[in-house]
């Protein structure tokens, strides 16, 4: 094979290892997009959580400040002239208030703080009056600050991801800080501005357990994922089933160049055999002819010659002949001809060669096994398949190079098609040389032309068949060969 050529295969074999490699690509690229996505949309859904919970806690906190200041701050100051959580009366009335308005809200705790930061009240009695519960929220609202909202949780957002199905109640707790001011007479569209605007009466503080929302979030989040990582893995079958489709029409088409590329060497081949055996082929034959015909008539001369010239003439006509063939076989594939359409039986002719060689056969000592239907019917060229078999034959015969078994075997497929299949006790083939032994003037023969077989693959396929050669599984070679077949013999 020339270099250019190799460099064309070479070249030729980059696209298949980049579709390859831009299939991984496009795996990680979606991978990684789709993870994007997911969290993203999960963030989303977690804000949005977040949004409702603290409008919900604002609008608790605005009712609680309206419900105290109309129905106990007001009320008490009329009767009792001054605030005063630490009697009886004043603290059972808020603690009435405040647990109705704060009914079916599940709150966890609520404080209430003075000026002074102290809790002056709580739904856990026992922290009245505690002076260190007051954080850095509360002491922002009593200077007047907006309200806060944080999220309190005992395990990392991470670490709940994939604790959804074990989160305890508790595990994430709104914390809501909101200044309790007086209320003004403005109308309700300068409702929000009068408040911020009014005195701080104290600050509310209360716990809310967002657990059961957070886990419908991580669910949410988790169905997202695999959503979006399925519709991935989706994409990506599709993706690469599309690249590898690609992938075998390329390859295909590689091939078919590569075969176009060997064709058009092995035609530049021919022609210059066929030039050059049609300029030198009468220069040989005539005289070659002369030659074998002069050796064979010296020794059909009884007691003309001494033993020393008759061998001497048995080597001038043996290699006549072999020098002969060898021009015969130059010719027949530089030049094959068109086989003739005639009908022909394929079990007659394969008796036939046999019956030709029953003589080296008999001599070497092989032992042949027919297998074959009782007819073969073809339509093709009789001499031609007589000499691709007759090849095929001479090849296993010298290959087994002594004692031996041939097995011919043949039959008629349901297609149609014609099998037939002779496989030989020798060594085989070598797996070396097996892809290349059908090639023209390939050879491991020291005499050899190396056109003997491409001649029997020429002929074969001249007849719409196909020729394959192998090793058989239990040693030895196998000729196979398939033909269109002859449904009816031609009318007498």
């Amino acid at each position: 094979m020339s270099e250019e050529h190799s460099k064309t295969l070479n070249w030729g074999e980059l696209p298949l290892s980049y579709a390859r490699t831009l299939s991984w690509i496009s795996l990680v690229l979606i991978l990684c997009t789709s993870l994007g996505i997911s969290v993203v949309i999960a963030n989303s859904a977690r804000e949005s959580l977040l949004r409702k919970q603290t409008d919900f806690a604002l609008l608790l906190a605005e009712n609680l400040n309206h419900q105290i200041y109309r129905r106990f701050t007001l009320p008490t100051m009329l009767v009792f002239g001054r605030i005063a959580l630490r009697q009886p009366a004043q603290y059972e009335r808020l603690d009435h208030i405040v647990l109705s308005v704060i009914h079916g809200w599940q709150l966890s705790s609520l404080r209430i703080y003075d000026l002074g930061s102290t809790v002056a009240y709580s739904m856990e009695k026992e922290e009245l009056g505690n002076e260190t519960l007051a954080g850095a929220a509360v002491r922002t609202a009593l200077e007047g600050g907006a309200p806060e909202f944080e999220i309190i949780s005992a395990i990392p957002m991470w670490k709940a991801l994939f604790m959804v199905a074990t989160l305890e109640p508790g595990s994430f707790v709104l914390r809501t800080t909101f200044p309790l001011r007086v209320e003004g007479r403005s109308g309700p569209e300068t409702e929000s501005d009068a408040q911020e605007t009014s005195p701080t009466m104290g600050v509310l503080e209360f716990h809310q357990d967002i657990t059961g929302d957070f886990k419908a979030v991580i669910a949410f989040q988790w169905l997202i994922v695999v959503t979006i990582m399925l519709s991935a893995a989706v994409l990506f079958t599709l993706l690469l089933v599309f690249i590898r489709r690609a992938d075998r029409v390329l390859a295909l088409r590689l091939a078919q160049n590569r075969a176009l590329e060997e064709d058009l060497h092995m035609n530049e081949r021919l022609a210059s055999m066929g030039r050059v055996v049609a300029s030198i082929a009468h220069e040989i034959r005539n005289p070659l002819g002369i030659i074998r015909s002069s050796a064979e008539l010296l020794l059909r001369r009884p007691g003309q010659t001494d033993t020393r010239t008759s061998g001497i003439l048995q080597a001038i006509y043996d290699e006549a002949i072999r020098l002969s063939q060898t021009v015969n076989d130059f010719l027949d594939y530089a030049r094959p001809r068109r086989p003739r359409q005639d009908y022909v039986d394929l079990v007659q002719v394969l008796k036939q060669v046999l019956a030709f060689q029953e003589g080296h056969i008999e001599r070497q000592g092989v032992q042949v096994e027919l297998a074959l239907q009782e007819s073969l019917p073809v339509r093709g060229d009789k001499d031609l398949l007589y000499r691709a078999f007759y090849n095929i034959v001479l090849n296993a015969l010298q290959a087994m190079e002594g004692v031996g078994n041939l097995r011919v075997s043949g039959r008629t497929h349901a297609d149609g098609h014609v099998e037939l299949a002779l496989q030989d006790s020798g060594p085989g083939f070598d797996p070396q040389h097996l892809p290349r032994i059908l090639d023209p003037f390939f050879t491991t023969k020291d005499s050899g032309t190396g056109l003997g077989l491409p001649i029997v693959n020429s002929i074969i396929i001249s007849h719409g068949g196909a020729f394959r050669l192998e090793n058989a599984a239990g040693g030895g070679a196998v000729a196979r060969i398939s033909l269109p077949g002859q449904e009816n013999p031609p009318a007498v």
